[in-house]
């Protein structure tokens, strides 16, 4: 199989969507999408041979794991299910100008509404960073947010400012489980895909900039957003700072892949362990 696309999931009603957008990025008919989450797989896609459905309760960077564990194409990429894919083939693209060595890699861009900058700002994100933030933006938004040294999330003297940020990204499957994937220590890959692209890059991966292939302007319930808002204030953000901050840390590159296996079974941000029917054999 050419082509592994996966992504951790609750917003079931977008589904299907997204699956019928998939022809907006590629004309390539050999490939699988992989859904990974609580709910379980709407009908509408049940039976269809190239989707497949992973139980699991834990936190979004665990479950983005299990989809590249079980992902079987040669190339993988991350996806999200706010939004759907976009016109312009943007995986043939990026397919076509892969550097031709094991450690490429793509990073495909998106577009966000007005709903998504508030879920990604939260109300208890500091003004200062927000205003930072919009500031930069204004003078060269591409720069700004795919280049480490302009964003203000991702601006430490520990991390090279050159290297570009990648938030999802299209990669040789064997490389990117090599490199260990997520620290699932991060609890959502927002931020988590950006530790991994500082090791790709500490590891000497040529990352290169790839077109927009997903919108996620979708007008969806925001609600199902706030553990993730919290994820990232109150654990990953100061995770990422302190990581960086340790002299030990700064030039790692590869992680043991299966750190997914310490994070929680049952995400309790967003489950209490009575309301979850995990069963363990379902976990691989």
């Amino acid at each position: 199989m050419k082509l592994s696309i996966f992504l951790a999931g609750y917003r079931t009603q977008n589904w299907l969507k997204l699956y019928e957008s998939i022809s907006n990025i590629t004309i390539m008919t050999d490939y699988e999408l992989v859904f990974v989450g609580p709910y379980p797989l709407p009908e509408e896609l049940q039976g269809k041979e190239n989707v497949r459905f992973i139980h699991d309760f834990g936190c979004p960077s665990r479950c983005y794991q299990l989809g590249l564990l079980h992902s079987q194409g040669e190339y993988v990429v991350w996806a999200a299910d706010d939004g759907v894919f976009t016109r312009g083939l943007a995986i043939d693209k990026a397919l076509e100008s892969m550097p031709q060595h094991r450690k490429g890699a793509v990073s495909l861009t998106f577009v966000e509404g007005a709903t998504s900058k508030q879920r990604m700002f939260g109300s208890k994100v500091k003004n200062r960073v927000k205003k930072k933030f919009e500031k930069q933006k204004e003078k060269n938004p591409r720069s700004m947010e795919w280049v480490m040294g302009k964003n203000p999330f991702l601006v430490m003297p520990e991390i090279s400012g050159h290297y570009l940020v990648i938030m999802n990204a299209l990669i040789r499957r064997d490389y990117l489980v090599e490199i260990g994937g997520w620290d699932c220590r991060f609890e959502h890959i927002a931020i988590g895909s950006n530790d991994l692209a500082v090791r790709l890059q500490n590891d000497g991966a040529e990352v290169i900039m790839g077109e927009e292939f997903m919108d996620l302007t979708q007008e969806l319930s925001t609600k199902d957003h706030r553990p993730i808002e919290e994820a990232h204030i109150q654990n990953d953000m100061g995770l990422m700072q302190k990581l960086y901050n340790d002299p030990a840390y700064r030039g790692k590159t590869k992680i043991d892949f299966n750190n997914w296996k310490q994070a929680e079974k049952v995400w309790s941000r967003r489950f209490k362990s009575n309301d979850a029917e995990y069963k363990e054999e379902q976990i691989l």
